[in-house]
């Protein structure tokens, strides 16, 4: 199950800006999707950091030495690049790409209701957690106890993202209170 359902936000955080490169302005980033190529046909963006927002169009996009490399226009010295660093790369809602069936955007996800096979509520996800195998989602439980819920098939029956829930069949002792030794 990949991540990377369209909601009622309206922009969509891409990747998180790091450090300037170079003298022309350019930066790194660290794309929040699996796949880059989508950064190629990019064309308007904003960058975000702290209370500050600001529209941009791409000039250009590579991968040097395996990190991602973004040069937006206007900005045109390292100085200006660093303004940004730690911020985020965003774009609007109505440009997000479609995802093949099966795959999610990780803020879609966020906020659902993880729900048994039952129908009880377990928790809801707090936070996507990339991994090589596969995604492992933050579910915080109504105690504040938090389980990690191995995005695999045999564990997650149903991501519903319209109905706002995700149902799971619940691995023997996942959901368990660790304090509770089953002598009451």
């Amino acid at each position: 199950m990949g991540t990377a359902a369209l909601t009622d936000k309206t922009y969509i955080t891409l990747a998180r800006i790091g450090r300037s490169r170079g003298v022309e302005g350019e930066f790194y980033i660290w794309p929040l999707a699996e796949d880059r190529t989508r950064f190629n046909r990019l064309k308007n963006v904003y960058l975000v950091s702290g209370d500050r927002r600001q529209g941009g169009i791409v000039e250009s996009f590579a991968e040097i030495s395996g990190k991602a490399v973004i040069k937006i226009a206007g900005i045109d010295s390292p100085e200006e690049a660093r303004r940004w660093a730690n911020g985020y790369l965003e774009i609007d809602v109505a440009d997000r790409v479609e995802l093949p069936e099966g795959q999610y955007f990780q803020d879609d996800l966020i906020g659902l209701n993880v729900v048994s096979e039952f129908g009880e509520i377990l928790g809801k996800i707090e936070k996507v957690l990339e991994n090589p195998a596969n995604d492992i989602y933050l579910c915080r439980m109504p105690d504040g106890r938090s389980v990690l819920i191995p995005a695999v098939e045999n564990v997650i029956a149903k991501i519903d993202i319209a109905g706002g829930k995700m149902i799971v069949l619940p691995m023997p002792g996942l959901f368990d209170d660790p304090d509770d030794d089953g002598r009451n």
